[in-house]
């Protein structure tokens, strides 16, 4: 019986929520940064997320921290955006190429198509901490 109590605390251990801390970087001071946390394709390319977060940069501030929650262990991408005319979108052009600052947990392979998840997925744990870089789509 204590055998059969101490794995099922264990799977509650392993199942729990993972917290993780991405620092956000951008070239721009100012405005808000956007993170999501997509755990699958479908999820990703349908801008479904598992978790989320806001923060408003000072006018000063170049970089930020937030932590998010992931329900697991697991391999997710992390997407932010700097949302530099205070619209609460990711802005894009007549093209589709989006003109704010973005960036994800892991450096997209081109810059001429979206990513997969598979691409840019990021293995993530607890405690984990992410830096992600934004940039503009012409410096990728």
């Amino acid at each position: 019986m204590t055998y059969l109590l101490s794995f099922f605390t264990l799977l509650g251990l392993l199942a729990a929520p993972q917290r993780i801390s991405v620092e956000v970087v951008s070239s721009t001071a100012g405005g808000r940064v956007y993170v999501a946390v997509y755990d699958n394709d479908d999820n990703f390319r349908e801008d479904v997320f598992v978790s989320n977060a806001v923060a408003k940069l000072a006018a000063a501030d170049d970089r930020t921290e937030l932590d998010l929650q992931v329900p697991t262990e697991g391999r997710y991408v992390v997407a932010a955006f700097h949302d530099l005319n205070g619209n609460g979108e990711l802005d894009r052009n007549f093209l589709g190429v989006p003109t704010e600052p973005y960036g994800f947990s892991k450096v997209p392979p081109s810059k001429w198509r979206a990513p997969s998840f598979g691409e840019i997925a990021t293995r993530l744990a607890a405690s984990d901490r992410l830096t992600i870089e934004v940039r503009r789509w012409s410096d990728y």
